[in-house]
């Protein structure tokens, strides 16, 4: 049994500074726009650089949460990242952010791969990790991903680029974390054969089994109806159905459109505006609740106060259900998080501009509106080169 007092200190995200509309993207492929805003429930589409490959995404999102929580690279002892984008065969993208955030030696790295739940194992082994040992103080585990599908092909409209950095505590001023449930079985919904260049996808059996999934982790559970239910969120219109599903497992009397409405809603908000980022959808989705929440004035607290469950899932199949409980410094926290001014100041691309950058980024200059810190220069004899673009200094702060 783990530790009740260890979870989440602090969470970042890290998304382009470019993005599509997909009502843009509707209109060039010649389809009702409504099939994406609504059917799907996707209206924008993060665009990653040919600059922002999935190590400068994770290092941005790893260098965000270390700056806001005020931890030093020295502080943590494990580090590891969940992704299904790898750029290498053997070489994990967890050594090479290792570097890019100064990260002492004397750390365990590693990376997690487990199509869109990766991560999400990588935050059940840092938990572990440091239940294991009481003189252990901080991991970091961040979720990068690039969702990347053909052009015109039915994925595109849900395709994504983020990061999300997680940092993991014995005494996280977020929310704890404790695993509830679990549920895996060998399917073929989704995956990615070495030989081709986009995944393989069967989409109608890939939400089968995703629903399926969802109800088993939840049945025979007695549930906190005032909670919040967070979900992973490859497209928000998923995660609708899966909540229904949900409630007429739990309690069947419960009514579901409006309890949806207060209890999920909100954490679809800016998985609607990135797309899927596959492993970090999840976390994607608690930091979409976490600042509208607090942008409401209303009852953020009496929310808060009744925690929450978090479901990920992963194609192949595996899935987890997590139950998290919000810490007395919560609200301190949030305020730290910066995702809604980000996503606000983003840059909207036309049609031409995504198609290039998606699909000829050879013929794009590397540094196409990359804002972050870190950038991808490029291969130079078979190794893989970054370097900084901004200044990064980590400062002395107490952590109280």
């Amino acid at each position: 049994m783990l530790s009740s007092n260890i979870g989440l200190d602090h969470i970042a995200v890290y998304v382009p500074n470019q993005y599509l509309s997909s009502v843009d993207l509707a209109h060039a492929r010649q389809i009702d726009p409504n099939k994406f805003t609504i059917g799907i429930g996707i209206k924008e589409i993060s665009v990653p650089s040919p600059a922002e490959d999935v190590v400068v995404m994770a290092a941005n999102a790893g260098y965000q949460v270390l700056q806001e929580a005020g931890v030093l690279p020295s502080e943590i002892g494990l580090l590891i990242v969940g992704t299904e984008s790898a750029v290498d065969g053997a070489k994990p993208v967890a050594i090479q952010v290792h570097e890019l955030l100064g990260i002492q030696s004397a750390c365990r790295v590693y990376d997690t791969i487990h199509a869109c739940i990766g991560a999400t194992y990588g935050v059940l082994s840092a938990l572990d990790w440091l239940a294991a040992d009481s003189s252990r103080s901080y991991a970091l585990v961040i979720a990068s991903d690039i969702a990347r599908y053909g052009k015109a092909s039915p994925g595109e409209p849900t395709q994504g680029a983020g990061a999300v950095a997680l940092l993991i505590s014995r005494h996280p001023r977020l929310m704890t974390l404790q695993e509830i449930s679990n549920y895996s079985k060998n399917v073929y919904d989704f995956w990615k054969p070495k030989e081709e260049i986009y995944p393989m996808v069967n989409g109608v059996y890939s939400a089968q089994c995703y629903l399926e999934a969802v109800t088993q982790c939840f049945t025979g559970l007695i549930i906190n109806q005032k909670s919040t239910f967070l979900y992973h969120t490859p497209y928000p219109k998923l995660v609708q159905q899966a909540h229904t599903q949900v409630l007429e497992v739990v309690d069947s009397t419960i009514d579901k459109k409006p309890h949806y409405d207060k209890y999920v809603s909100c954490s679809s908000l800016y998985p609607s505006r990135v797309g899927n980022i596959y492993t970090g959808s999840l976390w994607l989705s608690l930091v979409s609740f976490l600042e509208n929440i607090y942008a409401s004035e209303s009852n953020s607290l009496i929310e808060l106060q009744e925690g929450c469950y978090l479901f990920s899932y992963g194609s192949g199949c595996s899935s987890v259900l997590m139950r998290g409980e919000f810490s007395a410094n919560c609200r301190e926290m949030v305020q730290k998080m910066k995702l809604s001014l980000r996503l606000e100041q983003r840059v909207q691309i036309s049609v031409e501009e995504y198609e290039m950058l998606m699909y000829s980024p050879d013929d794009v200059k590397k540094n196409y509106l990359n804002t972050g810190y870190f950038k991808f220069e490029g291969i130079h004899n078979k190794e893989r080169k970054y370097s900084v673009c901004k200044e990064t200094v980590f400062f002395e702060v107490e952590n109280g």
